[in-house]
């Protein structure tokens, strides 16, 4: 495995403290093809690490049904290491990129399509509390 001494494919990139921060570029379904991408992203000197996404990450990393492991690069190099992804013929497996914007926007609606029902629900009820008593 091509991987500097003082680290391993799991670290975080670097760039995740400093300006923009990482990002997901690809969902891998297995852990060696993590290791091949992550591999050739630091062969194009693109920073990149993966973590494992699933139930097995909360067992120690025990290797359960529905695990996957998210590869992880600089927002910056997004546009590059996806581009070596495809070329490995892991197109399939690329996450959708959004901004960042993009991503507050969609948590903003996220929180109110949970929330908004909630609220609804609640006020219903003190409604219906005060009006029937």
């Amino acid at each position: 495995m091509n991987t500097p001494p003082d680290t391993d494919a799991t670290s975080a990139p670097a760039s995740a403290d400093t300006g923009g921060g990482a990002t997901i570029v690809a969902e891998a379904s297995d852990i060696a093809e993590a290791h091949i991408w992550v591999d050739a992203l630091r062969d194009e000197e693109i920073e990149a690490a993966f973590v494992e996404r699933g139930p097995g990450s909360a067992f120690g990393g025990a290797t359960l049904f529905g695990s996957s492991y998210a590869v992880l690069v600089p927002r910056s190099r997004i546009g590059e290491a996806r581009s070596v992804i495809a070329d490995l013929g892991g197109g399939g497996a690329l996450v959708a990129y959004r901004t960042a914007d993009e991503e507050r926007r969609s948590s903003r609606r996220a929180f109110l399509t949970v929330a908004g029902p909630i609220a609804l629900v609640a006020i219903i009820a003190v409604v219906l509390r005060f009006a029937f008593g």
